[in-house]
């Protein structure tokens, strides 16, 4: 991997970007989701679940030992999210402002179990659409990560994590056996509209459950957003050093945050990208 244009682009970014908070916010998330993606996942959805599961769990069952009512940034962005997620992405130049996702204690578990719960029902969904043509009836009832609830700021007492322990494993369970109860037809169809196929999605939750449940552990350490910036540049570093591509492995694949599959150089190069669009706006 050419970590020289990641230098390279870092040094840009430094250079034209300054102390332009809402330019470092963006590059960093970029980062960021470029570090998650190098590492390699399950090529089978069913077991990506399990394993983003085994991986993730731990860092669950420490989360009484969070201040509940301290709200942690994660590095991604609202902004970041529409630019990975939009079917025809528009650059990401420099908005009025950054969308935060923010996490506590309680509202890593309700992410966690919400989304989990969302993909269960559209599983469902997706194949009644695609066995009988009954178009989805959307569910969005639950909160994003960008919105925090009066009960996401509660005290977590032990009773009540393994209370959310339990309904968050049963979850990811169900989820995981549904998906391996599908077809390779039934994972690969693309609906009509031209939405995601199942498997993307499958892959999709097991990727979001590590942002989620490890975001108070692995939150980045500096508050500022040239420190952020650094660390997360620092993190991709890490992360392509250690990670060593595992050649013709066929059983493993490299999956962004929204279940897009590609190689390493993928995932880097979109990250470029980014930097690049932002520095665009840059005057």
């Amino acid at each position: 991997m050419n970590t020289g244009a990641l230098d390279t682009s870092k040094d840009r970014v430094l250079k034209l970007a300054g102390d332009d908070a809402v330019v470092l916010a963006h590059a960093t998330a970029a980062r960021m989701v470029a570090a998650w993606a190098l590492d390699p996942a399950p090529l089978d959805p069913a077991r990506h679940l399990e394993a983003a599961h085994v991986r993730t769990r731990p860092h669950l069952e420490r989360l009484g030992a969070h201040d509940p009512a301290r709200e942690i940034y994660s590095p991604m962005t609202n902004e970041m999210y529409a630019r990975l997620t939009d079917a025809r992405p528009a650059p990401l130049t420099r908005p009025a402002g950054v969308g935060r996702y923010t996490y506590t204690p309680r509202k890593v578990l309700r992410r966690v179990l919400d989304h989990s719960l969302d993909h269960l029902n559209q599983i469902d969904q997706w194949l009644a659409w695609q066995r009988h043509g009954v178009v989805p009836t959307p569910t969005d009832g639950w909160a994003p990560s960008t919105v925090t609830l009066p009960d996401d700021m509660l005290p977590l007492a032990p009773a009540a994590l393994d209370a959310w322990l339990w309904r968050v494993d049963q979850t990811v369970r169900l989820v995981a056996q549904r998906a391996a109860g599908l077809s390779q037809a039934e994972l690969d169809w693309t609906p009509p509209d031209g939405g995601w196929p199942l498997r993307r999605v499958l892959h999709h939750l097991a990727s979001c459950e590590r942002l989620y449940g490890s975001s108070l552990e692995e939150a980045l350490r500096h508050e500022d957003p040239l420190g952020r910036y650094e660390e997360a540049c620092g993190r991709l570093d890490a992360v392509a050093r250690e990670t060593a591509p595992r050649g013709d492995d066929a059983a493993v694949i490299y999956t962004g945050l929204y279940g897009a599959v590609g190689t390493r150089e993928d995932h880097v190069g979109l990250a470029l990208a980014i930097e690049s669009e932002l520095l665009a706006g840059v005057r």
